[in-house]
């Protein structure tokens, strides 16, 4: 996307208009801010999210872990043709325990009660029987749905040679 709108500003650039040359710059701007962050992000190998005995770490959403002690039910499911860990959070954890971004996009969520979180699992390479057999060894109301079953066609398919 952001090779797209380097080159959609470079033709902007060399245009003889002086508002279209502004856009030109802003665009160069805004597509070499996307490439920095989109290889940051390609190139980082750590873990996303991590769980040990005291909790999930989603290091994408969270400041701190939620202990297992607060979390109240877990779903492993599909939503919006992705796989999704699905978190019910008691009122004990912190609304400043998230990051600003997350708690502006998910405020509905985090006001139920109790708060529901998604960790989205899509882009993650994960074992599903290893996650489902340590999920199920905690003391925590596990729910497991076959992620695999709704899948057809080219999902499937891309489903296989990913994971």
């Amino acid at each position: 996307m952001s090779i797209g709108i380097l080159l959609i500003g470079h033709y902007c650039f060399k245009a003889d208009i002086q508002a279209v040359r502004m856009i030109g710059v802003l665009e160069l701007i805004l597509g070499m801010v996307i490439l920095f962050v989109g290889l940051k992000s390609f190139m980082d190998k750590n873990p996303q999210i991590v769980m040990n005995e005291n909790g999930i770490m989603d290091k994408r959403i969270l400041k701190k872990i939620i202990p297992w002690n607060q979390l109240e039910k877990i779903e492993l499911t599909m939503q919006n043709n992705q796989k999704v860990l699905k978190l019910n959070v008691s009122d004990k954890f912190s609304n400043d325990n998230f990051k600003w971004l997350y708690v502006k996009t998910a405020a509905i969520k985090l006001n139920q009660n109790p708060k529901t979180v998604m960790l989205n699992l899509d882009q993650l390479k994960f074992d599903s029987d290893l996650l489902i057999s340590y999920l199920n060894s905690k003391n925590v109301d596990f729910v497991n749905e076959d992620i695999f079953r709704n899948l057809t066609g080219w999902n499937k398919i891309l489903n296989k040679m990913l994971y």
